[in-house]
């Protein structure tokens, strides 16, 4: 499978399934699940769908489980809307790039906070 198809299949699936979890009753109650990107295995078999909650560690579980449970049903909806020879097993992972990025980023704040204090402290 030539990688320029590979991707374009993985836009396609990517913006498929996006629009068949908006379907999924109660998947963006308590918490706010984003796509963040996905990986087609070589033989085109899986594809690895990766997300990220804006919530509560008990919301993310929420929403993995909610995941888990529709991932057959988003397949056949793929089948059905493609129609594609091959839809590839849809396996969800959570992907903690958004919050050690935030994290990151509050850690720059204080740094930011504590130098601007040090830089107010050496003026006086």
């Amino acid at each position: 499978m030539g990688s320029k198809r590979n991707e374009r299949l993985k836009e396609l699936f990517l913006h498929e399934i996006s629009a068949a979890l908006r379907n999924v009753n109660g998947i963006n109650n308590h918490g706010i699940l984003t796509l963040t990107g996905a990986n087609l295995t070589a033989d085109g078999k899986v594809l690895y769908v990766f997300y990220s909650v804006l919530g509560t560690e008990e919301e993310r579980r929420r929403k993995e489980l909610l995941l888990a449970a529709n991932a057959r049903e988003v397949r056949s909806l793929l089948f059905k809307r493609l129609r594609l020879k091959n839809v590839p097993e849809l396996v969800f992972k959570f992907d903690d790039t958004p919050e050690k990025a935030s994290h990151i980023e509050d850690i720059f704040s204080k740094i930011r906070s504590e130098h601007d204090k040090d830089d107010e402290n050496a003026g006086s």
